[in-house]
């Protein structure tokens, strides 16, 4: 007689967990002291968040359930910090990034851009 013993989920990551977490505290615009709560209704470019946040999302990309489980919410960041930055210079958009400095925009245009890229294919 075959019998089966049930197996557990392999615990994930804390670090994983605690990535997610971020996350969705980021999804949540209202939420202070975040990246997207910086940018979305302050107006400021953060890049201490932001590269804090990009990790984030890398780390929860790595691991194939946490990914399935949060893509909408990594491609709902990455677009919206997207749509921030073009915003900006839409002249017929009142939107911009108060600290926007010609620095700032070539991190944006020869770094930061690609990495959000990247997280989305």
């Amino acid at each position: 007689m075959n019998s089966t013993i049930p197996t557990q989920a392999a615990p994930r990551d804390p670090r994983i967990e605690a990535a997610i977490a971020r996350l969705l505290s980021n999804r949540d615009d209202e939420i202070e002291d975040t990246f997207c709560h910086d940018l979305f209704e302050r107006g400021v470019f953060d890049a201490a968040l932001f590269e804090s946040l990009v990790a984030d999302m890398q780390l929860v990309s790595s691991d194939a359930v946490a990914r399935d489980a949060h893509r909408a919410t990594i491609v709902w960041i990455a677009l919206g910090v997207c749509r921030c930055v073009f915003s900006h210079f839409d002249v017929d958009d009142g939107y911009r990034i108060v600290n926007l400095d010609d620095a700032l925009y070539s991190k944006w245009s020869g770094d930061y851009f690609e990495r959000l890229r990247a997280l989305l294919d």
